[in-house]
């Protein structure tokens, strides 16, 4: 199992002892994200992914002019 949907789909078909760790694996992964809420994010993992309609720099100097 890789993805949600197919964590999702086998929750049903755990047992009681697999629930239990489950909820221990999540419950480890909230205070892990709790106790490093600004983890840096490698920007490179998102490389193509994004198609930007106009010059990021030109939509940041509309957003100021907005704000004067």
């Amino acid at each position: 199992m890789s993805t949600l949907a197919e964590i999702e789909a086998a929750v049903p078909t755990l047992s009681i002892q697999e629930l239990e760790r489950l909820e221990t694996v999540l419950r480890q992964a909230k205070d892990q994200k709790a106790a490093n809420p600004l983890r840096q994010t490698n920007l490179s993992e998102f490389s193509g992914i994004i198609t930007l309609r106009e010059d990021p720099l030109a939509w940041q100097r509309k957003v100021r002019e907005e704000w004067s």
